[in-house]
């Protein structure tokens, strides 16, 4: 129902424009895993996205890769599309969505990525020590710029995706704890 709604409402065809992007996203991290030797058990779509459950975990550093690969995938399109006049707005929506998903926040694929690499160099305990720093800090500042966005008459999507954000950190650090 959303989606139709959304739809109806979307006079510069946008939508069609962000699900192609994030499909390309999803496919970046899907042939990524492939052609490194994993196997995808299903696909399971969420309200923010698609996460990939995969039949075996993999080392760190195809996880790492594998993360990467997706906001890789937007960043080809964005570039391959920035100089066409007639496709500026896919390429917007590519570099917004490779940029987010590039944030050090372990929802995201650049907390990943980040992770994989720190678990490599400094060990599993460290690598989440920083890394649970690191998903705070990010959530307070993209929650600082929300706020400051919609409080200047600005777009509220930044301070939703902050919540979002800010609902994954709760989640995941004080599950347990209360």
């Amino acid at each position: 129902m959303l989606s139709a709604w959304l739809n109806y409402l979307d006079w510069d065809f946008l939508l069609p424009m962000a699900l192609v992007a994030c499909g390309a996203h999803e496919l970046g991290h899907l042939v990524t895993i492939y052609l490194l030797g994993g196997s995808v058990r299903y696909i399971r779509l969420t309200a923010v996205g698609a996460e990939l459950v995969l039949d075996d975990p993999l080392g760190y550093w195809q996880e790492g890769t594998s993360a990467l690969a997706g906001p890789g995938v937007n960043l080809l399109l964005a570039l391959s599309c920035c100089g066409s006049h007639r496709w500026v707005a896919f390429a917007g929506l590519n570099l917004t969505l490779a940029l987010f998903n590039l944030l050090p926040v372990s929802g995201l694929d650049g907390g990943r990525a980040l992770y994989c690499t720190l678990a490599l160099l400094t060990g599993q305990d460290q690598a989440a020590r920083i890394c649970g720093w690191l998903d705070f800090g990010c959530t307070v500042a993209v929650l600082g710029l929300g706020l400051l966005a919609a409080g200047f008459g600005g777009n509220v999507t930044l301070l939703l995706a902050a919540l979002w954000l800010m609902a994954s950190f709760t989640k995941k650090y004080f599950r347990g704890r209360m």
